[in-house]
């Protein structure tokens, strides 16, 4: 009997465990959306919104960036892309995905009117305050930085 009851307790044991760790498969993750959009006028002001992201390591993210504005503007933190996973980038054009980008990325350029998706794991935590936009505006020839274009990551 007490054989019986080991044997018991070792399976339920390895169930357990192989249970909790399956769970724990980053491949079926439902993603997270979250949305930033790129905003501005031209000769007036520039900036994202909302201000600040916020992520946490180990989950699975899709960040859409949508530019409304009239300008091209980056969306560029070399520290947050230093501590995150990139699955990919998907870049669609009129709901329709036209191309994925994967590897490292530093940066993206986006045109006015469009959108993609960054597709992305946290795997460092911090407080990044290097996102920001380089792009000289057309009329004040001040990069969109100056003009306020900056925002503050988190990964918790």
């Amino acid at each position: 009997m007490r054989l019986f009851s080991l044997l018991f307790y070792l399976s339920f044991n390895y169930f357990l465990c192989v249970f909790v760790l399956s769970s724990g498969d980053l491949t079926r993750q439902k993603e997270i959306t979250t949305v930033v959009v790129l905003s501005g006028v031209v000769g007036k002001h520039h900036y994202y919104q909302p201000s600040d992201l916020h992520f946490e390591t180990g989950k699975l993210y899709k960040l859409i960036i949508k530019n409304k504005s009239d300008s091209k503007h980056y969306f560029s933190s070399v520290k947050f892309a230093r501590s995150i996973f990139t699955r990919k980038i998907q870049v669609n054009i009129k709901g329709g995905k036209v191309s994925e980008i994967k590897g490292i990325i530093d940066e993206v350029e986006l045109w006015p009117g469009n959108e993609l998706e960054w597709w992305f794991v946290p795997i460092k935590t911090g407080v990044f305050d290097d996102l920001y936009c380089r792009v000289r505006d057309e009329i004040t020839e001040k990069s969109h930085k100056e003009m306020g274009m900056v925002s503050t990551i988190y990964i918790k």
